[in-house]
Order: structure tokens, then C-alpha cells, then sequence
């Protein structure tokens, strides 16, 4: 994560920067998806929550998501690394471009690459392994 804003910075996209950093760190309207219980909190959420056992089922089950710009995922146990990240279940989310990956548990940046299915390279990937905080 660090890397990719370092380089909108370096770059010179500062109105870019500011957006993802708006987007990843300021308070938004948001919908939580966790193992299949949706939670909206305001009224066009631009960011959506979810964890690994939600992703299959976000076109069905997220109602709210013309605004959704920036999706998280946690993983969250290490079972969630035989899971995959099927970019497909986004496709109903018209302005997502940024799809977040936090982990919590210890893995490389390889693993996480490898979870990814259905990459068309629409969505910006930014990736942070946080263990322990």
C-alpha cells in the first residue's frame, strides 16, 4: 500500500493521491459484508467491507453499490488463504476502482497475488500484510 502511494506522490497525481488517501483513511459511507450479513451505514456508501466468505456473493446480496469506489478485504485466518478472490464479483460495482486486501495473518505479497482470479486489470490492487495491528 505504501509503495503505491509513494509512487501517485512521486509521480506527481497529487489530486490521485488525495483521493485514494481520502478513500482509505477518512470516514465514508460504508457497507459491511461479513459472512453474509450486510451492514449499510449512510446513505451512498462509497466503500464497502468484506471479508473472504463474503466475496462470491457481493453482486447479490450488496444492493447499495452505484457509489462503491475502494472495496477492503480482510483475511482474517489462515483458511482464508485457500479461499480465492474472484475480481468477477465485482463487476456490478460501476465506479469501484481500488480493491484493498488487508491481511492479519503472516503471508507475501505472492499469496496474495495468487488469490486473485479473473484479473482484467479494471481495479487497482493495493495490498498491506498487518500482523498484529
Amino acid at each position: 500500500m505504501d509503495s503505491y502511494l509513494t509512487n501517485l506522490e512521486n509521480s506527481g497525481q497529487n489530486s490521485k493521491l488525495s483521493h485514494v488517501k481520502h478513500l482509505l483513511y477518512d470516514l465514508q459511507s460504508a457497507v459491511y459484508s461479513s459472512s453474509g450479513e450486510i451492514n449499510v451505514y449512510g446513505d451512498q456508501p462509497t466503500v464497502l467491507f468484506t471479508d473472504m466468505n463474503s466475496i462470491n456473493s457481493l453482486n447479490t446480496s450488496v444492493s447499495l453499490k452505484n457509489n462503491i469506489e475502494i472495496a477492503t478485504i480482510k483475511i482474517e485466518k489462515s483458511s482464508d488463504l485457500n479461499k480465492s478472490i474472484d475480481l468477477n464479483s465485482f463487476s456490478g460495482f460501476e465506479k469501484l476502482q481500488y480493491i484493498f486486501i488487508i491481511s492479519e495473518i503472516e503471508t507475501s505479497p505472492s499469496v496474495i497475488n495468487n488469490l486473485i482470479k479473473n484479473d482484467s486489470s479494471k481495479y487497482i490492487l493495493i495490498y498491506k500484510i498487518s500482523i498484529g495491528g
